[in-house]
């Protein structure tokens, strides 16, 4: 079972890096061939409309196809039509056709292609825009596979103008073409890493390790879906899809994550929840659709009993899983922990797909109507081929989404 990165514009690209630096350094993982081809090289395709930061990735360590990294030399502006559409003058059309090219082939070298993990951002002109156009690429060419975007939420207080439009394009496009959508807050992360590491200044690859540490608790091989006989199947990514996101119109998920060392479960779980926003700026708590809980580190074989005796009842109350779902936790364990640095290190690692994206939702939908409705910024859209009914149709999945997550938590 093969699983293949696609990683678009310059924050898909650096995350990227310190997740397959994590994965590929994982016995299970380089023995399954799930993230690695057989002669070692890594299962992704690096996409860029510019040098500056894809140039790095074929100097890495990681082993990555040359055919397999496709940049231009223009960028794309910030703009989410000038990343969907390219330039008029098509002189960058290659990487469009490029890019699926590398898809294909890459797809084409696994024994049983699962699914692709799209790495992006949601502000910026590459990894929204061509983003969102890749990933109805592949879903028009391979419908019945996975498509799992891992998108990058901007700075409140501004990366770009345009930031506004370009989230709401994206947002629209991956919740009409992908599975599943685990949505990252750059102000959570910071604000984590501030309070962790108090004066001190945060650098972009503190932020980027935090991110990785984050989503490869997740998708890092575990002994509770490893078949009794065999190695793992690298199922992981696919199966949180199953558990989490049974119902297209809700799928967003939130993952939570610590790791400490020479902690019962019960205080790691415990200094985990305390991160957790549960309580929405009104002050109504937010409600957790279905979840799967991830141990890693337990190398005593105590993690599901801790939980079925008192933590179960913690989470779920920490959640406020809703009362309808009468399974709410699906629960994983490992034996190994990805914080190999310390010794008799584990983490905890909770991705639930929880309400708290409809705080995210409003407030970016109120940005974007006002900007919209004062016509401001527009003109840079047209000129890329962007239309009035691409924003009314955005507008309108996006108050849908609100309004499921509404019904669903009621």
């Amino acid at each position: 079972m093969s699983t293949i990165f696609l990683n678009v514009g310059q924050c898909g690209n650096q995350v990227s890096k310190s997740i397959l630096k994590t994965l590929t350094s994982d016995g299970e993982v380089l023995q399954s061939n799930t993230y690695k081809c057989p002669g070692g090289e890594v299962r992704s395709v690096h996409v860029d409309s510019e040098t500056k930061v894809i140039s790095q990735m074929k100097k890495s360590s990681l082993n990555i196809r040359e055919k397999n990294v496709i940049c231009g030399k223009k960028g794309r502006g910030s703009n989410w039509a000038l990343g969907y559409n390219g330039f008029s003058s098509g002189s960058e059309d290659h990487i469009l056709t490029d890019s699926e090219d590398a898809l294909r082939k890459e797809i084409e070298r696994c024994d049983s292609y699962y699914g692709v993990i799209l790495l992006h951002s949601l502000g910026g002109g590459t990894g929204s825009g061509l983003g969102s156009r890749l990933c109805e690429l592949l879903r028009d060419e391979y419908p019945m596979n996975y498509i799992l975007s891992c998108s990058f939420a901007p700075f409140s207080s501004g990366d770009s103008p345009l930031q506004h439009y370009n989230s709401l394009l994206t947002l629209s496009t991956l919740q009409n073409y992908t599975d599943g959508i685990i949505l990252t807050y750059n102000d959570e992360i910071l604000y984590r890493l501030h309070k962790r590491m108090g004066d001190k200044s945060v650098s972009l690859d503190q932020i980027n390790q935090y991110i990785s540490n984050h989503l490869c608790g997740v998708f890092l091989p575990t002994d509770s879906l490893r078949p009794k006989k065999g190695f793992n199947i690298g199922s992981e990514p696919w199966e949180l899809i199953r558990s989490t996101c049974p119902v297209p119109s809700t799928k967003f998920l939130h993952v939570n994550h610590l790791a400490k060392s020479k902690l019962s479960w019960e205080a790691l779980v415990g200094q985990s929840l305390q991160n957790l926003t549960k309580y929405d700026k009104q002050g109504n708590a937010y409600s957790c659709l279905s979840s799967v809980v991830i141990g890693r580190g337990d190398q005593t074989n105590t993690f599901h009993q801790s939980l079925q005796k008192t933590l179960n009842s913690k989470i779920k109350s920490a959640y406020n899983c809703v009362t309808w779902n009468p399974f709410p936790l699906d629960i994983w364990s490992g034996r190994s922990c990805i914080v190999i640095c310390l010794s008799n290190s584990s983490s905890i690692t909770i991705a639930a797909n929880y309400s708290n994206i409809n705080q995210y939702l409003t407030q970016l939908i109120n940005k974007a109507k006002l900007m919209f409705d004062n016509k401001a910024y527009l003109h840079w859209y047209w000129r890329y081929g962007a239309t009035q009914e691409m924003f009314t149709e955005s507008f309108e999945t996006v108050e849908q989404i609100i309004e499921d997550y509404k019904s669903a938590v009621k």
